[in-house]
């Protein structure tokens, strides 16, 4: 009990230092300028106007809206126009107002003395803020009117860049705070509903109260209904009731306080009534009931925490476990409480960082809740305790933070465990460092040892092997060693207590970081029953019922027996890339007619050179024993097999398929051959699919390796904000200047440093993860868009130019998304511009239509890399695309200069604008690229020749700098 509490007091003294680390620049800035007359000039990033405001009376006399007038003098010393921001700041005892204000302090209205001062509205930073403009040397009074504020009202001069870097990182901080509560927010609520049980609903009501008081803290309701009758700190209080409502009655789950206090379930029951009653009243307005609620908030979190550090140091385990949350909260508590009494000089970051910390009370609580309901998983702990007997294991869990601690004398086995049982099954557990074989109690009872968990040598094991296996389960564990994630299955017979050998089958998982996995870990069961009536059946089907070709057992049979044949063979295994939208679609007698259908024209076609078989749901194989062509020509013929519509009744559907070719040389068995052209098939499928790939030493060492683990680093990235948007500048030809960027996701791996969308986009395009990847660039794009736009108002506005993949056109929630993302951010939808490329156009089904239900929201469509494919006129001229970008390889030197490749691309570039399509040329490097595109009236190009692609705090800077040139070159 007492690490729990040294963890308190060390959380309270880091929350300390930061808010009073945050608060040193604003507490220095104080004393950065005379008390009567401001300097505007300098570098200060925020100058505090409090001390230099007098209160002023209006001729018109007192304001409608109960706001006050301030007077002050502001100076600018130096030889250029000083600006700065002006914002209101919130008083610190906003919350312990007897009478609540009914909204957050904001300026009104701001008036100079001087005509040559600017003074407008910067609605860019609040709907309150102003910008003033003071000339050079040049003294003026300012009258500032504020509404909702102490008197005299805390009002911030900010220069602009600080201030935009200042809101751009308050942003991501609370963005990533919400995001941390909402996700813990998410699993609780699962758990509930996975369990049904009353502590993880609770701590979901607790958890989604505690995300609904960040975003009422962040201002999201200011200007809403709620905030009509009780003001910003009512609705506030109101959320923060409802939280503390729930929070003890969580408490009162987990540790009942019954059990301590007979009787008090009824002081608990009106006590929640009574908090919230008075949370309900500070919402609506009542005088003195948002004061209330927040002391007996501070109050009795505090009182929550203290009673579940008293009941864990008394023995209670389900106490012991949530006690770290409880004493977060009630610090946080404690810090907001402080920051309102003024204790932190108006800093504004106070609340902010306190909310940090509170997201790291919702984490603790949700690890506490998930450990409680049993997700921590035994197996995973029992990697580190020595497997040899129940005591010892039960120990070893409890030394481990004990989350997971079970009543040793009553020798309960975890859920887990029981149903691994159940299954009969056993985990199999091979340390390859230690070379050591651990089996759980259930596994060692399948080989008859019925004396609990067996522990022995990996050598001692495989003499246990039957001679006729050992060498197919030694190669097996050498060939899958190498493949870091891979999932596998073997079976091999294994010498019992009884000097019987039943058969066993392993499903199991190759685990480890490097290039080599450190253990092997799975399940082992016994399928002695199933391999005898395998060995005593006659008659076993070779022909798939279906469409009449052979099956996957006669393909195995075939090679086994052409095992020494096969050095002039060609094995192709050929996978539809979209047979489950198609099955969706058409119907179990539609998707089998698509396959019937396919399996003729594979027959028609290669029936006389190859073997044919259907070896899985929609996967198709061939085997051309004596080949004469050459594999890729082989892949190409399948391809535009493939490529033919298939007629069902009035509809043609389009079946492309991913195909994998392996030549049979240099292969070590038929099994060989058969995992070679899987590995093929892979590096299809993750070029996009729609082609063929022939299998290469390469794709050994490269494919199958890191997939699992690429896609679970993928996801963690995208949950923990390792993704980020860079941008790329598209120029105006014309004259140079900015007219948009081109959004491109990069990897801030921890370890890698930045990865180029180059080595995981075309993964995430096979796992489907790219929908996510898309939608995550397009919401980071449009927002800093937005944020441009307003920033920087031109006659024509800046676009944004962001790729989008296959899978998306096909997400049927797609344009869904769009139109939310439009109306959530102010940007006119032709200032969007999806990218999508060639081969995406060319590979799908009512592409056309999804492209059309695109540009009629108004946003633009390009075309990307047009001419790298296999091009078609008709498909420019016909589907709604507005835009051409063509690329970079139309500028290599060789292409343009050499051959008419410059006459090329001029026919290209009139051609669409014959069509009314602009055009955007990648690549340009040289200011030779440029005075040929200028020639050649092409309106825009982007390349390094202009700029790398710029993370989102250099964008600025460079409209700015290339806006200045546009216009003194107007």
């Amino acid at each position: 009990m007492y690490k729990i509490l040294n963890l308190a007091f060390v959380a309270l003294a880091t929350l300390l230092f930061l808010v009073q680390a945050v608060a040193a620049p604003f507490v220095a800035s104080k004393g950065a300028h005379n008390k009567n007359t401001i300097n505007f000039a300098g570098n200060t990033a925020q100058i505090e106007l409090k001390a230099a405001l007098l209160p002023y009376q209006a001729p018109s006399g007192a304001e409608a809206d109960g706001s006050s007038w301030f007077m002050m003098t502001a100076m600018n010393d130096t030889i250029r126009p000083a600006t700065r921001i002006l914002i209101a700041g919130q008083p610190p005892d906003a919350g312990l107002h007897f009478f609540p204000l009914p909204a957050r302090p904001s300026i009104r209205q701001v008036a100079s003395s001087d005509a040559g001062v600017t003074v407008e509205r910067a609605p860019a930073y609040g709907r309150s803020s102003y910008r003033v403009t003071i000339p050079p040397a040049t003294s003026v009074a300012l009258a500032i009117r504020v509404a909702n504020s102490n008197s005299p009202p805390a009002v911030v001069a900010w220069t602009e860049p600080a201030l935009v870097a200042h809101n751009r990182k308050l942003s991501i901080f609370v963005a990533a705070v919400a995001g941390l509560i909402a996700a813990a927010f998410v699993i609780a609520a699962g758990l509930a509903v996975m369990t049904g049980h009353a502590t993880p609903r609770w701590s979901a009501v607790t958890l989604g109260m505690l995300f609904l008081t960040r975003l009422i803290s962040a201002g999201m309701f200011d200007a809403d209904w709620v905030t009509a009758v009780g003001g910003p700190y009512g609705i506030s209080a109101l959320a923060f009731g409802l939280l503390l409502a729930a929070g003890i009655k969580l408490a009162d789950t987990v540790v009942p306080m019954e059990s301590l206090w007979p009787g008090s379930l009824k002081y608990r029951h009106w006590s929640i009534i009574c908090l919230t009653t008075l949370a309900v009243l500070a919402f609506i307005g009542v005088p003195g009931a948002t004061l209330l609620t927040n002391i007996a908030v501070v109050a009795l979190t505090a009182c929550i925490a203290l009673y579940l550090v008293h009941r864990g140091r008394n023995g209670v385990q389900a106490a012991r476990v949530m006690a770290p949350s409880a004493a977060v909260f009630a610090l946080v508590a404690l810090v907001s409480a402080l920051a309102a009494m003024g204790v932190f000089s108006d800093n504004p970051m106070a609340p902010v960082i306190a909310g940090g910390f509170a997201a790291a009370g919702a984490v603790l609580l949700t690890l506490a809740v998930a450990a409680g309901e049993g997700v921590a998983i035994v197996p995973a702990v029992r990697q580190k305790a020595k497997p040899i007997g129940l005591a010892e294991r039960s120990a070893n869990i409890a030394q481990l933070g004990e989350i997971t601690q079970q009543d040793i004398s009553s020798s309960h086995a975890s859920v887990a465990t029981q149903a691994i049982g159940a299954s009969h099954q056993g985990v199999f557990d091979l340390d390859f460092h230690k070379d050591v074989v651990r089996l759980s109690r259930e596994a060692a009872g399948l080989i008859g040892c019925k004396d609990g968990d067996m522990m022995l040598t990996h050598k001692a094991w495989v003499a246990r092997v039957h001679d006729d296996d050992r060498e197919i389960y030694n190669k097996a564990l050498d060939d899958y060693r190498g493949h870091t994630g891979l999932a596998f299955r073997i079976e091999f017979r294994v010498k019992s207590e009884s000097g019987r050998y039943p058969w066993f089958e392993l499903r199991a998982t190759m685990i480890g970081t490097g290039q080599k996995a450190t253990r092997c870990l799975g399940l082992i069961a016994d399928v002695t029953a199933r391999k005898e009536s395998e060995a005593t059946s006659t008659e076993r089907p070779l022909s798939d019922a279906l469409t009449g070709l052979g099956n996957r057992i006669a393909l195995i049979e075939d090679l086994e027996q052409l095992a020494g044949e096969l050095a002039n063979s060609i094995f192709v295994i050929l996978d539809l890339d979209r047979f489950k939208s198609i099955h969706s679609s058409l119907g179990d007698n539609g998707g089998d007619q698509v396959l019937m259908s396919l399996g003729d024209r594979l027959r028609t076609r290669f029936a006389d050179v190859a073997r044919i078989y259907r070896v899985g749901g929609d996967s198709f194989a061939l085997l051309f024993v004596d080949a004469d062509g050459e594999p890729a020509t082989i892949g190409n013929s399948l391809v535009k097999l493939c490529e033919t519509p298939v007629q069902i009744g009035e509809r043609n559907v389009f079946v492309p398929a991913s195909i994998g070719i392996a030549p049979g040389t240099e292969i070590e068995d038929p099994l060989t051959i058969l995992r070679n052209a899987e590995l093929a098939l892979m590096q299809a499928k993750r070029n996009g699919g729609g082609c063929a790939r022939v299998y290469s030493r390469e794709m050994l060492t490269s494919v199958p390796r890191d997939a699992v683990a690429l896609e679970a680093d993928l996801r963690h990235a995208l949950e923990c904000g390792q993704l980020d948007v860079f941008y790329q500048p598209i120029m105006r030809l014309k004259d140079e200047s900015v007219a948009g960027f081109e959004a491109l996701l990069r990897w801030n791996h921890p370890a890698k440093g930045l990865i180029e969308p180059s080595e995981f986009v075309a993964h995430s395009e096979e796992t489907g993860l790219i929908v996510e990847l898309g939608r995550f660039a397009l919401e980071r794009a449009v927002l800093d868009l937005a944020y441009w736009q307003k920033f920087f108002p031109l006659n024509v506005p800046l676009f944004m130019s962001v790729n989008f993949s296959r899978r998306q056109l096909w997400d049927p929630s797609f344009v869904k998304f769009l139109q939310d993302l439009l109306a959530r951010h102010d940007v006119p939808p032709s200032t969007v511009r999806l990218e999508v490329t060639e081969s995406a156009v060319q590979a799908g089904n009512n592409i056309a239509q999804a492209l059309t239900n695109i540009r009629n929201l108004g946003i633009g469509l390009s075309i990307d890399d047009f001419g790298t494919g296999v091009s078609s006129l008709s498909q420019l001229k016909d589907l709604p695309f507005d835009t051409v970008k063509m690329d970079k390889s139309f500028l290599d030197e060789d292409t343009t200069l050499a051959d008419g490749g410059a006459v090329m691309l001029e026919r290209i570039i009139s051609l669409a604008h014959g069509l009314n399509r602009t055009v955007i040329v990648e690549g340009v490097e040289t200011g030779r690229d440029v005075a040929l595109l200028k020639e050649l009236s092409c309106e825009f190009a982007q390349g390094f020749y202009f700029s790398k692609p710029l993370p989102t705090a250099d964008t600025l800077n460079f409209i700015a700098m290339h806006h200045r040139t546009h216009n003194a070159s107007s």
